[in-house]
């Protein structure tokens, strides 16, 4: 039997259809994700798929896709396709509109009357105020906002999530382990809106209008509802015992506030007593390890491991060791302190879990959405099934008083090798390798499963010489496997080191609430690195919302963004070289206005090559690239 409201299997048939898509197919996939998340907002019941048309970004083609699959799906379960729906019928059939009218036109000046009376009471209908069904997201949300007092102040999506719970019988955050794509959370749309709730700054913050306060205030006396206390908090969801009295404090006041040890470990030592650790639990050998230790060559300003990208030795990144002297801290209570005009909370040791969180695209088969979270739960791993901004896998922490999630310094990005190869094709990896970069995280790896089905045709020398690249040019991390069973044995493998290494390290959670960008998000992570990581006993690192609301791929471009975007549009310009000319000519106008500097039309044509004839590695732009760029842009 169909459920009332189809709407999550309409959102699992549009991811579906998402996954099935090529990756050459990049404007019908954005159509796709658009049309998702125009509905993931959209509130109401979607019974027949022509109840989907009221959703903007969802037109006849799609809805006749999932009639198709609506068709299929009531076949095999042994019910009636449903039809259209009694709403849907009267919006497209308007008889009884028409007839009203000609009625009103030829009827007496009484029935003017009446027909004038009864226009006003539907227009007094159309302007009534929109009141929130109890129980509902969006009653849910307003009275959380209430309770928080978030009037003058706003707060994250999590703070408002986590006390918006409990007025409510739905999920405040989507499931989808158990496909459930929608939750509640979505209303907030809805509430913005009509203007009851303001929503502004990087990462969003969430607070109350005039109009939203008083219709909160009018919910919670309608519904008798009693807050812990007669004053709501004023800056958080827990309670203000758990925090400290907030004051600027920089690395060495809170040394001394907490009685953190400052020794500062050799980088070379250990990184490789972690490297050691790490091979010896993936491997088990020490042949591979002596290997792997007398492979390593010095890069920058730290030791990588690296090796031939096509024999069986793998190249892993070394990670913090355990400190164990640490001190224990005060569990009870979270520090909230200040630096730079930017809150931060210290979590002590212990006070908060890892585990990783799993893109939910990021699957074995389309017959086999979950396996990675079956995979890791049978090996006694916790672990959380997302739609992640960027990467595949990322490892969290998690504080085991407030909830709130914070990003660790580890990321991984997972790839078959018949699909590295199409996305070096069609320059999709280095878009997605600038924006690991930018992601902060210093271990980023490539999960490459060399499956026995991978067809890379003559991609191999690109492919040979690209991971070189990854790993010695852009100081990535490989782990190489050739099946997905091979991968969840590393990744439970890394899992385990990066909890060791955790075991005694505080970690110092940035709460900023104005980012505009990523570099932004990159620029203020390194701000406080460079302050407080002097010690090996604490890490600095974002909220994992924060990291979701920056990272998250934009449809509006910034001018350096649109200016990369136009030079890649020239035949022989990669990305690489794009950046290169767009930090020595910013804008297109920069651009133009030097080739017009140019006093022949020779100068002109050699402009790029004298600029960047000697940069390194896929920088350098040649001559006869510097040609065709003059072609397109010296008018």
């Amino acid at each position: 039997m169909l459920p009332s409201n189809l709407k999550d299997l309409y959102l699992k048939w549009l991811h579906e259809l998402v996954d099935g898509l090529d990756a050459k197919q990049e404007q019908l996939t954005n159509t796709y994700r658009k049309a998702i998340r125009n509905l993931e907002e959209e509130e109401g019941v979607f019974y027949s798929p022509k109840d989907l048309r009221k959703v903007k970004g969802i037109g006849a083609t799609i809805v006749k896709r999932l009639e198709s699959k609506l068709e299929k799906h009531c076949k095999e379960i042994g019910v009636e396709v449903p039809g259209r729906t009694i709403e849907s019928d009267e919006v497209k059939s308007s008889p009884k509109k028409r007839q009203r009218t000609a009625l009103r036109i030829g009827s007496s000046e009484s029935h003017n009357n009446d027909t004038d009376n009864n226009n006003e009471q539907t227009s007094k209908k159309r302007k009534r105020k929109y009141i929130p069904k109890k129980r509902s997201g969006a009653y849910a949300i307003l009275l959380a906002l209430l309770e928080l007092n978030a009037v003058d102040k706003g707060f994250i999506k999590q703070d408002v999530a986590t006390v918006a719970q409990k007025y409510t019988d739905h999920s405040m955050t989507p499931n989808f382990s158990t496909k459930e794509y929608y939750s509640a959370w979505s209303s907030i749309a809805q509430l913005s809106k009509h203007d009851l709730v303001l929503i502004e700054g990087r990462p969003q913050q969430h607070s109350l209008t005039d109009e939203g306060l008083k219709l909160a205030i009018h919910l919670k006396l309608a519904d008798q509802i009693e807050f812990e206390t007669d004053t709501p908090p004023q800056s958080n969801p827990c309670s203000k015992s758990l925090y400290s009295p907030e004051h600027t404090a920089n690395f060495d006041e809170l040394v001394i506030e907490n009685n953190i040890p400052t020794i500062v470990t050799s980088k070379s030592n250990l990184d490789t007593s972690i490297n050691q650790m790490l091979l010896e639990r993936t491997f088990g050998s020490q042949e591979i390890l002596k290997d792997a230790t007398s492979l390593q060559i010095a890069s920058r300003s730290h030791t990588i491991g690296t090796s031939n990208p096509f024999t069986d030795q793998h190249i892993i990144e070394p990670l913090p060791r355990d400190n164990s002297d640490f001190p224990s801290g005060n569990k009870n209570v979270i520090q909230r302190r200040r630096f730079a005009k930017i809150s931060y909370e210290l979590w002590s040791p212990n006070s908060y879990e890892i585990y990783p969180i799993i893109d939910h695209r990021e699957v074995r088969s389309h017959s086999d959405r979950e396996y990675f979270a079956n995979a890791f739960k049978a090996k006694n791993m916790k672990s959380e099934i997302r739609q992640l901004s960027l990467g595949d896998i990322i490892w969290v922490a998690k504080n085991k008083v407030t909830g709130t999630q914070c990003i660790l310094n580890t990321i991984v990005e997972r790839k078959r090798l018949d699909d590295l190869a199409m996305s070096i094709r069609d320059n999709r990896f280095m878009e997605q390798k600038n924006r690991l970069e930018q992601s902060g995280c210093k271990h980023k790896y490539y999960l490459i499963e060399e499956t026995i089905g991978s067809s890379i045709g003559n991609m191999a020398e690109a492919l040979r010489t690209t991971l070189w690249v990854i790993l010695v040019y852009y100081r990535f991390s490989m782990i190489r496997t050739s099946n997905a069973e091979e991968s969840v044995d590393k990744l439970h493998a890394l899992h385990t080191v990066i909890t060791e290494s955790y075991k005694d390290k505080c970690l110092l959670v940035l709460l900023p609430n104005n980012l505009k960008s990523q570099d932004d998000y990159r620029s203020t992570l390194e701000l406080f690195k460079q302050e407080f990581e002097k010690t090996d006993m604490i890490e600095c690192c974002h909220t994992f919302q924060t990291f979701q609301d920056i990272m998250r791929k934009r449809e509006l471009k910034t001018i350096k963004e649109l200016t990369i975007h136009i030079l890649m549009l020239v035949k022989g310009i990669s990305l690489e070289k794009a950046v290169s000319i767009q930090k020595e000519f910013p804008t297109l106008n920069h651009i133009l206005t030097a080739y017009q500097r140019c006093p022949s039309e020779q100068a002109a044509k050699l402009l790029m090559f004298e600029k960047f004839g000697n940069a390194p590695g896929a920088k350098k732009i040649s001559k006869q690239l510097s040609e065709k760029l003059a072609d397109v842009f010296a008018v």
